[in-house]
Parts: structure tokens; sequence; C-alpha cells
């Protein structure tokens, strides 16, 4: 239903702005390793 999709969008934003910076470092660092 349209309330639980919002009720799960919701939810990764939240999550999104829990992790913050830490998620973005960890992402670049990944993407930097991955390359070589």
């Amino acid at each position: 239903s349209r309330s639980e999709r919002i009720a799960k969008y919701n939810r990764l934003l939240r999550i999104e702005e829990e992790l913050g910076d830490a998620a973005e470092y960890a992402g670049v660092r990944a993407f930097a390793e991955h390359r070589g």
C-alpha cells in the first residue's frame, strides 16, 4: 500500500541521517579500494 511505501522510504531517510558522514566515508573508501 501507499502508506507502507512511505513508511519504508522514511525509514531509509532516517537511517541515512543517522549514518551521515560515516556512511559517505565508508562508501568512498570501499570505492577507492575496489578500483585498486
